[in-house]
């Protein structure tokens, strides 16, 4: 491996400024670039919009050689080429979508050692001879794992192609490997080290919180998509995720004969439409895009405000992410999701038909690790606890409540304490078990609401102790009762196609009187309250800052890129507030490097001092 120089922490502030107009580091940007700097394998865990890229984009600018960046999707390293070029950096890509001329162009750049940044897929990489070709071409300083939480079939985007890439350990031994993820939980973190053989990793990870965004839930009802509108209609670009593609259909027509500009993406439409209707939102050519979970991996489309989630996520880890892509220019976005107990028996039964695609047995292991991330989401959902506690818990953080930026901070819910119907509910859980039996959920509400079914007849439950003491509570109550406690850690379930009830040990304290449970009054409506909520950053109404975005969407256009390539909104807040009037004062405006202080800085001062002299 060619030597590292040693590069001090002025010289990269400086690198940091002429390449990518920043005056200063991010929280933990600095300490992972020293490390790649050094040498050294690393695992770097940062929230989305938290800046990874750059994380390995600068050190493969000070180093020699070749930097290697694999990523799952054509569209993402499309994106971050572009991105690297609008700032003067050489960088290429290899894939499938381009031409033979395309691809040897690629290898003639590298071969010039014109190259500093390579972008491949995991099947390229993995191609026979791909890398020793490379090789000769170029040093390779370091390969980069882009979304390394794809290499885990514990996470929530697992790719059985990135399990392959440990043979590039094996294929350039004396490489530095980074991985790099915007989300992973421990476990995923430590089997990401595994599959990619890390050798003593330096390891990364940054705050999971993203104190821009605002998280909440609202009830799932016949008014949802009114307030999607009403949403949508107060302007910022929205991405609004739905289980199934008949759900993606019907609401970008609704949305369209409503009069917002909102597109459709999921697997049922081809590639090529697909692909256009990402470009058209990602140029803001449309506002809303309306979309399965196939759509969102590495877009870095800055500028969303507002992600809603229609139908339940899969996984509480899938839905940070996914509601993540609102405000990675860290100005405010909103995260919302609708919830419905429709939504969960639906998850439920997509759950069961999980079976063995050759002997058509149920999966059970799968099946209880979806039930178990089901779970999770639905405990999220239901909780009135501080929406970030929640999430940060689940990747391992602690966080102090309230957090000020959530619906149930700033609108806690009104309690129902529920504690003698847990204690009824774990009781008749017990009785079953002395018995030797055990029931699903419907069942045992059944006995406690003193339901004569046929089978209650059946087993004979009429005759236990328990039987009706439970009416005056709704099925629906005790649903949310029972999710409430499988939470907690009172009540599990069995694996299966039809879990069953059991009693856990953790139920004693409990069934003591020794601790109580409560659970909200009634479901969250579209009435949250957001007092005190953290105002939308920027002269968002300034005429100068409107001006700057009409110059910006029509230099983006007449350049073929999307607008945050000229400048992001941060960078056109700051124009509007400074009103720089010229080129040395442009400079100094974040976002402005030595590439686009030449490019577009006197179009800019030039409209600046236009709006400044009319």
């Amino acid at each position: 491996m060619t030597a590292v120089p040693a590069v001090g922490a002025d010289a990269l502030h400086k690198a940091l400024k002429i390449h990518f107009g920043f005056s200063a580091f991010r929280p933990g940007q600095l300490e992972i670039i020293s490390d790649a700097m050094a040498g050294r394998d690393v695992l770097a865990v940062m929230p989305t919009g938290g800046g990874k890229s750059l994380c390995f984009q600068l050190p493969a600018l000070l180093q020699p050689g070749l930097t290697l960046v694999v990523s799952p999707l054509i569209a993402l390293m499309q994106d971050q080429v572009r991105l690297l070029r609008a700032n003067g950096i050489d960088a290429g890509l290899l894939n499938s979508a381009q031409t033979a001329a395309e691809a040897a162009e690629c290898f003639r750049a590298i071969e010039a050692q014109r190259l500093k940044l390579l972008y491949v897929a995991p099947e390229r990489l993995l191609m026979a001879g791909f890398l020793a070709r490379l090789s000769e071409m170029a040093a390779i300083s370091q390969v980069v794992i882009d979304e390394a939480h794809c290499v885990s079939d514990w996470g929530h985007d697992f790719r059985p192609e990135y399990r392959r890439l440990a043979s590039v350990r094996e294929q350039l031994p004396e490489v530095p490997i980074l991985g790099f993820t915007a989300t992973a939980t421990p476990t995923v973190r430590d089997d990401i080290v595994n599959q990619l053989q890390l050798r003593d990793p330096a390891r990364h990870v940054a705050s999971f919180d993203r104190p821009n965004l605002y998280w909440s839930v609202e009830a799932k009802d016949r008014g949802s998509y009114e307030r999607l509108l009403v949403r949508a209609k107060k302007g910022g670009s929205g991405i609004v995720y739905c289980l199934s593609r008949k759900r993606v259909d019907d609401i970008a027509a609704r949305l369209q004969a409503d009069g917002i500009s909102a597109l459709p993406y999921h697997a049922g439409l081809n590639g090529e439409r697909r692909s256009l209707n990402q470009s058209e939102f990602i140029r803001d050519a449309a506002q809303v895009m309306v979309a399965t979970v196939a759509f969102g991996m590495g877009i870095n489309k800055p500028d969303v405000r507002w992600v809603v989630h229609f139908d339940l996520p899969r996984s509480l880890e899938a839905y940070y992410q996914e509601g993540g892509r609102a405000g990675r220019d860290g100005e405010p976005g909103d995260c919302v999701l609708f919830f419905s107990a429709g939504d969960l028996r639906t998850a439920e039964q997509l759950i069961r038909t999980r079976v063995d695609a050759e002997t058509g047995e149920p999966l059970e292991a799968l099946q209880a690790t979806a039930r178990a991330q089901l779970q999770t989401v639905v405990h999220y959902a239901e909780s009135p606890d501080c929406r970030r506690v929640l999430q940060l818990a689940y990747f391992g953080e602690t966080f102090s409540a309230p957090c000020g930026n959530c619906d149930n901070c700033l609108n806690p819910p009104a309690l129902d304490d529920v504690t003698l119907a847990a204690r009824q509910l774990l009781s008749t859980v017990a009785r079953l078990a002395q018995r030797g039996q055990a029931f699903g959920a419907g069942h045992v509400i059944d006995i406690l609401r003193g339901e004569t079914t046929d089978k209650v007849i059946a087993q004979g439950h009429e005759q236990l102790s328990v039987f009706g003491i439970g009416s005056a509570l709704a099925p629906p109550r005790w649903r949310a009762l029972i999710r409430r406690l499988l939470a907690d850690g009172a009540l599990a379930q069995s694996a299966g196609v039809y879990p069953v009830l059991q009693i856990t040990a953790d139920a004693k304290p409990l069934l003591k009187g020794e601790r109580a449970v409560t659970l909200p009054q009634v479901a969250r409506s579209s009435q949250t309250a957001r007092s005190g909520r953290r105002a939308a950053a920027g002269p968002v109404d300034d005429p100068l800052f409107q001006a700057l975005r009409q110059l910006r969407l029509r230099l983006a256009r007449e350049n073929d890129v999307p607008p945050y390539v000229v400048f992001t909104d941060v960078t056109l807040h700051a124009l509007a507030e400074r009103r720089p009037l010229t080129l040395q004062a442009f400079a100094d405006i974040p976002g402005v490097g030595e590439r686009k202080l030449e490019q577009w800085g006197a179009i800019f001062v030039d409209a600046i001092r236009d709006f400044h002299d009319s």
